[in-house]
């Protein structure tokens, strides 16, 4: 989101673009057909729609399960000489190496070529290439958790500037904050599903034979993928900095911290030959550590309302 308004000629930091979608946020999954069995998430799925419904940024969001479709709305905009912002599951695109299904994953479309497409994408320095075949693979997953339908977004009108856009902070703050303490599935989401989590943290080694990859893959999405760290929470709290919502900027801190070390634990546990009771307890009070820092973070901005403290 940030790149695409960039060449556009706004230029927002990326933990604006996260904070203006409302964009931190928690998800806990369990099912023996997922790999992991047990997945989190502290990002929202609905970035990119929060984006543009909160701002009325002038964003076109198309979507279309027909894959053909879909390339040719994507090309039409980048040889229109414009780049577009397209949805995948980055399990599918040749830069990752089919390392694990991971829904939602957004990258930019910049050009192609026959067989080709060069994306921009978190992480990566430039711009990297990924077969055709794998970007219309990415771009129509059927992941249970975040089916995707090619969905794409461009900027075809006005852009809007950085101080129009900063207008819509409190609303995002407020919907954030709504999604965590009143989600609309409570049992994966919000902080009733971060409860269970703390919950059930401790019994994974007993109730997933890959519980060592549970514990590496819960590590990598708290601290490495595309988070920023600390489960976004990092970003959010530099986020709430820059629109004025210093306190809420050092609850946040904490609780980055809190999400820091509960990766910390996980990747020690996935380390492990066995299933070591006091590394899985350490485990579980890091998690309960997380509850408390989110649970202060949230009521805290919902307290807040529109004000700066």
């Amino acid at each position: 989101m940030r790149n695409l308004l960039a060449f556009h000629g706004t230029e927002i930091s990326e933990e604006l673009a996260l904070g203006l979608g409302a964009g931190a946020s928690f998800h806990y999954f369990t099912a023996p057909d997922l790999s992991p069995t047990r997945f989190t998430n502290g990002r929202t799925g609905r970035l990119e729609e929060n984006f543009l419904e909160l701002t009325g940024a002038p964003l076109r969001l198309r979507t279309t399960g027909d894959p053909d479709e879909a390339w040719e709305l994507a090309r039409d905009v980048v040889d229109d000489g414009r780049p577009i912002l397209l949805i995948t599951d980055l399990f599918h695109l040749d830069h990752y190496g089919n390392s694990a299904h991971f829904p939602g994953h957004a990258i930019v479309l910049a050009g192609y070529d026959e067989d080709s497409a060069y994306v921009a994408d978190t992480g990566f320095e430039g711009l990297q290439r990924t077969s055709l075949k794998g970007l219309r693979l990415a771009r129509h997953g059927e992941h249970p958790l975040f089916p995707l339908a090619g969905h794409m977004i461009d900027l075809p009108g006005a852009v809007p500037t950085r101080a129009e856009l900063l207008e819509a902070a409190p609303a995002a703050i407020a919907l954030a904050a709504r999604s965590m303490l009143e989600p609309a599935a409570p049992e994966v989401e919000g902080l009733s599903a971060l409860r269970r989590l703390r919950d059930e943290v401790s019994d994974w080694p007993a109730a997933a034979p890959d519980w060592k990859w549970c514990a590496r893959f819960n590590y990598q999405v708290i601290e490495r993928r595309g988070t920023g760290g600390a489960n976004f929470r990092s970003m959010y709290s530099r986020f709430l900095a820059e629109v004025g919502r210093t306190a809420g900027a050092e609850l946040s801190g904490i609780a980055a911290e809190r999400w820091s070390a509960l990766a910390s634990a996980l990747y020690a546990a996935s380390e492990s030959e066995g299933a070591d009771p006091a590394a899985w307890e350490r485990i579980r009070i890091a998690t309960a550590e997380v509850v408390e820092a989110e649970d202060l973070l949230w009521n805290a901005l919902a307290s807040a309302g529109g004000s700066q403290n």
